[in-house]
């Protein structure tokens, strides 16, 4: 039923950008929407809490994202993303396994590999640093705020010395803090871009590097609460796309 819903949330989000468009005429009007899809890998920096962990290590991750770009001036506009993110790491740490307690010997005898995937609704303001309908290549910065919503997860923990698995299944990453419901919070972003531009069009093609610094950090249950981190994470994207 979960699913579903996240389904018809970004069906109806999708939905509702696509009805702001469809304009005709002078394609750098102002209040003119254009269509952004974009796509590339994610490389995330975590820190992870020093005297229960070591050998934190990134998983590389993948964005894919669909952004309205609503022209406001000559070098100013408005977007409006819903993006998929995918990010996971692993670490050595302890594991309580059910009835039983931590024995705090600093051998780190598991490891722990994690998976996530988000939603992401971000909000900006593109600032060029030329106008783009009378160049061929426009430089720009963007930055705002987000929402982001952890809808699945994947946990893996292995016991190092017998090389067994105690849990390796689907599991419940959420946040330190979250808001609204479970697996929700939010995100600052800036970041740099250039693009190609098709000035009889509008279109353009586009490379993008986006830093994205979450509110809150992950928390981490482990099995059966078998585990009790919250770990820092912040993440560059790498993307390249184009324009309608």
């Amino acid at each position: 039923m979960n699913k579903i819903k996240y389904i018809v949330f970004l069906i109806t989000c999708l939905s509702i950008v696509s009805n702001i468009s469809a304009q005709d005429g002078f394609p750098y009007k102002k209040g003119k929407v254009k269509h952004r899809i974009s796509f590339g890998p994610v490389i995330s920096f975590y820190t992870n809490h020093p005297y229960m962990t070591m050998d934190t290590k990134r998983k590389m991750g993948a964005n894919v994202a669909y952004k309205a770009e609503l022209l406001l001036g000559r070098k100013t506009n408005l977007m409006l993303g819903l993006e998929y993110m995918s990010q996971g790491l692993t670490f050595k740490g302890y594991y309580k396994a059910p009835s039983y307690t931590y024995l705090f010997d600093k051998t780190f005898a598991y490891t722990h590999e994690l998976r996530y995937n988000e939603v992401q609704l971000p909000l900006g303001l593109k600032l060029a640093f030329n106008n783009e309908k009378e160049h061929g290549a426009t430089p720009y910065f963007f930055g705002g705020v987000g929402a982001k919503y952890i809808f699945g997860s994947y946990v893996v923990i292995t016991n190092d010395s017998t090389n067994t698995s105690p849990y390796d299944s689907k599991s419940s990453i959420g946040y330190e803090h979250e808001r609204i419901t479970k697996g929700m919070n939010g995100f600052y972003f800036a970041g740099l871009g250039i693009q190609k531009n098709y000035r009889d069009s509008g279109r353009a093609l586009f490379l993008e590097f986006t830093y994205r610094y979450s509110f809150s950090r992950i928390h981490y249950s482990g099995y059966e609460n078998s585990n009790n981190l919250n770990i820092k994470e912040m993440n560059l994207a790498i993307t390249l796309g184009f324009r309608i």
